[in-house]
């Protein structure tokens, strides 16, 4: 037998046996295209990528959990996107990257269409995570008494629920109904997900492009709403202001309101002592005056802080 159609492995897919040549020039595997130096930078980049990513996501459901302050409604749907991108990095990931190293799918049809449907349910509900959660926000803005009290536990786990509903439609039909292909391409085995065409624009939508236009659509309506909040705040800012300056001016020339009708009760009580105690009640009177634009504002700016505290996050 020639040296160079020495079999270097044995494949059994729908009870047919197929085998590929060795390659002596790759070291990762018979199908590699990468070479010992290639597959080991890869593996090492991806690998990194994948422990970064299951410790930052660790680490928001620990913080979440621990501390009393994050315990908030608004806060689940950021725990179940943390929670998606764990999944992903945890059950999606790894089998990855072997597959993109060695350049076959090594674990059989099973593990094929396991692989296949955690990647597409753990994807979709990441997506579905992040077009929720500008929802949310949006009405956290619009709406802040109203939606406010409307955010409660159960509500926001509703929430999390129909996520996850929607990424389950999304991932379980090509296993329950249609199947992923299981194919071999010169004799090395591959694993996709279903290519059927409808399947293809039905996920491609619901996964994808809806999600993005809605977001995209959600986040151009809260920086509208934000941008007119703040043209709101600086149009009371300045109008205390010149209401102010308006108010010193006028006690400074003597023509205010309340000096005229100081000045215009004086002469009546006709006594030194009566005149040194309108004088007092003038000053005193004037010290008001100049604290209430301040009192406005502080009060303008208390309830807007109360309105909107959900705008930052």
């Amino acid at each position: 037998m020639d040296g160079a159609n020495v079999t270097a492995a044995v494949y059994e897919h729908n009870e047919t046996v197929v085998s590929w040549p060795k390659n002596a020039t790759t070291a990762a595997g018979p199908s590699s295209t990468y070479t010992a130096l290639e597959a080991f930078t890869i593996g090492s980049v991806l690998f990194l990528v994948i422990v970064v990513t299951i410790v930052g996501n660790v680490l928001v459901c620990i913080a979440v959990c621990l501390v009393r302050k994050l315990r908030r409604p608004c806060n689940y749907l950021l725990v179940s996107l943390a929670v998606s991108d764990l999944c992903v990095a945890l059950l999606v990931m790894p089998m990855a990257l072997l597959y993109l190293v060695l350049g076959k799918w090594p674990f059989g049809t099973f593990m094929c269409d396991l692989w296949v449907s955690f990647d597409v349910l753990s994807c979709t509900a990441s997506i579905l995570n992040l077009c929720m959660i500008s929802v949310d926000r949006y009405y956290a803005i619009t709406k802040p008494l109203e939606y406010g009290v409307k955010r409660t536990p159960r509500r926001m786990l509703v929430c999390v629920s129909l996520v996850w509903l929607g990424a389950a439609c999304i991932s379980l039909p090509p296993v329950l109904i249609l199947g992923n292909e299981h194919s071999t391409v010169d004799g090395v085995p591959h694993c996709t997900v279903c290519q059927n065409f409808g399947y293809q624009i039905y996920a491609t939508l619901g996964s994808f492009y809806i999600p993005l236009t809605v977001m995209i659509t959600v986040y151009y309506k809260i920086f509208r709403a934000a941008r007119k909040i703040v043209l709101e705040e600086r149009r009371a800012q300045s109008h205390l202001e010149n209401s102010h300056c308006y108010l010193e001016i006028s006690v400074k020339n003597g023509v205010g309101p309340v000096e005229s009708k100081i000045a215009a009760a004086a002469p009546e009580r006709g006594q030194h002592g009566h005149r040194a105690s309108s004088s007092a009640s003038t000053v005193t009177t004037v010290s008001v005056c100049k604290m209430i634009p301040s009192l406005l504002f502080i009060i303008n700016v208390v309830v807007v802080v109360a309105n909107h505290h959900d705008l930052s996050f």
